[in-house]
């Protein structure tokens, strides 16, 4: 008799990725998003529970609980471990699912390119990056209080998304302004009208336009008191517009041109971690990687960015980790700057 060679090897690794894992990841995530956007990890989160009211709710619930991540009591819902970390890394999951879903639609239709442009669902994207920035509130803690040290100026978060980092950062600062400016103007405007109802606008200052240095100047730029801004922030975007154009020292060398006043950065980024397998590197690690991949953006190593860092003068001041790869570093120039020190 011959032997039939199964499709699977027996004693697979452990950590090997499954098609299982492919199809119900997927369908976890769709169910994760649609839970966020009704407001029910906000509710876990503080410690309550949860009871549908519709059939889709139900299915929905019913959907995480076999998932792993709700338990049910009687008629309502509450977290399980695995839930309550599905809950505070829901920005990552929002990202990959829905903001960057339309980039990967494309492949299909594209086998012959190099690269392929990035199509993202813009407000979903920023959503989700203010998510994944607010996960940790002691980071945001830290850099509160680094922008609170001192004499009050201006604080510009360049690439703001929906302005949820400098609406957290305005209730620990409570002396500093702040200016917001992100490249889709749909965004700005919705963010812009919310800070007004909220009656943050006179704090808060939101400007369309692009944030990559250019030898002329972007418009945006003649609307702002650069003597005033002393601290610049750039979270999730450094690595794109390192790409685009003459790497990270350039883009920094050109905030500080914009600003001559500045002391202080605030550095969030996505630091390249490579690895064979999937299995290999912290999770979300991957998706960030082949997304990069495939829109043609280099992505760059802790080295890079601290040697540019020292290159410009810059002294770290604290060092924030958050899930490996997403680090935020606080720097200072010389003359603020006490020892350094890792968070």
């Amino acid at each position: 008799m011959t032997a039939v060679t199964p499709l699977v090897h027996p004693h697979s690794a452990i950590g090997d990725f499954t098609i299982r894992d492919v199809i119900e990841g997927q369908t976890a995530g769709q169910l994760i998003v649609a839970a966020d956007d009704w407001g029910w990890w906000t509710t876990l989160l503080g410690g309550n529970t949860i009871a549908p009211t519709t059939g889709i709710q139900h299915t929905v619930a019913e959907g995480l609980v076999r998932a792993g991540f709700l338990v049910r009591r009687g008629h309502r819902y509450q977290l399980t471990h695995t839930g309550h970390d599905v809950g505070k890394n829901r920005g990552f999951v929002r990202v990959a699912v829905r903001g960057w879903e339309p980039t990967f639609r494309q492949l299909s239709d594209s086998p012959h390119r190099e690269y392929i442009p990035a199509a993202t669902e813009p407000g979903e994207v920023a959503r989700g990056c203010t998510d994944i920035a607010r996960r940790r509130p002691e980071i945001f803690e830290a850099i509160g209080h680094a922008i609170a040290t001192g004499e009050p100026g201006c604080t510009i978060d360049l690439g703001c998304a929906d302005a949820g980092r400098v609406t957290a950062l305005a209730g620990i600062a409570e002396r500093e302004r702040f200016l917001g400016v992100d490249i889709e103007d749909g965004v700005i405007a919705a963010a812009t009208a919310e800070l007004d109802a909220r009656g943050l606008g006179e704090r808060i200052t939101l400007l369309a336009g692009s944030v990559q240095p250019e030898p002329t100047p972007p418009a945006w730029l003649a609307e702002v008191d650069r003597d005033t801004v002393t601290t610049a922030m750039s979270f999730f975007l450094l690595h794109q517009l390192a790409s685009d154009g003459d790497g990270i020292a350039a883009v920094l060398r050109g905030w500080m041109d914009w600003f001559p006043n500045l002391r202080r950065l605030v550095i969030g980024d996505g630091y390249l971690l490579e690895a064979p397998s999937w299995t290999q590197q912290p999770w979300f690690s991957p998706t960030y990687e082949i997304y990069h991949a495939v829109t043609g953006v280099r992505l760059w190593t802790r080295h890079e960015y601290e040697q540019a860092f020292a290159d410009l003068g810059w002294i770290v001041r604290r060092r924030l980790e958050d899930h490996t790869m997403l680090v935020t570093t606080i720097l200072e120039l010389p003359r603020l700057s006490g020892p350094s020190a890792d968070g």
